[in-house]
């Protein structure tokens, strides 16, 4: 039901009871909003037990985008705090997206805000993890050339993280990603992997090499 009169601790509430997310997406979010919230408290003269949801203004979420952003991205706590902003600043989108689809704050012109927001980020491509090479084949190797273990449930335990550590190392999927697999999702004769429901909520495609001198015959039931 919509009520543009709620105050915006209330409509913080009813928006996290409605989000269907992952647990730790929806703690994220959550941080973002919160941090949203206190902004106005703190910041814009803004009581949200008292205040009307609809008197939130794209001017208070712009300002709100300028006091958590780094200036700059060139140390790794800028990085850090970039992507903590970015965090930050999807939730918020996504609440006001969710105010504006619910006639909550039927005015708020979220095009306007996505367009704002853009135009005030700067250019940033977050940095691969810290990973060499060298260390994955290290793991690789270690996994291949492990001795078999004499006890069954050992040995097919040795098995299946060698597959687990060989599947992600030849696809790049999220250990997330690998433990929602199901059998029905793995094809071993075209050697692909359907990944439903990734980040984001997308779907795609993943090919791993199925030889089984390199998984062996036993890891791949």
């Amino acid at each position: 039901m919509s009520d543009s009169t709620m105050s915006i601790s209330t409509a913080e509430e009813v928006f996290f009871a409605d989000l269907r997310l992952a647990p730790r997406s929806k703690r994220t979010y959550r941080q973002g909003v919160r941090k949203f919230i206190q902004h106005l408290a703190k910041n814009e003269g803004i009581d949200p037990e008292s205040t009307p949801v609809s008197n939130i203004e794209v001017h208070h979420i712009t300002d709100f985008a300028a006091l958590i952003m780094p200036e700059d991205i060139r140390t790794p706590e800028e990085v850090s705090a970039m992507r903590t902003a970015q965090n930050n600043l999807a939730a918020v989108r996504k609440f006001c997206g969710w105010l504006s689809a619910y006639d909550h704050h039927p005015n708020l012109p979220t095009d306007r805000i996505r367009v704002r927001l853009a135009a005030m980020m700067p250019r940033f491509t977050p940095p691969p993890p810290d990973a060499k090479l060298s260390d994955l084949e290290t793991i690789v190797d270690y996994v291949l050339t492990g001795p078999r273990e004499e006890k069954p449930v050992l040995e097919l335990r040795r098995l299946k993280v060698r597959a687990m550590i060989l599947f992600m190392y030849r696809t790049g999927v999220r250990v997330s990603e690998l433990c929602a697999l199901r059998r029905r999702d793995i094809d071993l004769d075209d050697g692909t992997a359907s990944i439903y429901r990734a980040k984001g909520g997308k779907s795609r495609t993943v090919h791993f090499d199925a030889d089984p001198f390199v998984f062996g015959d036993d890891a791949l039931r």
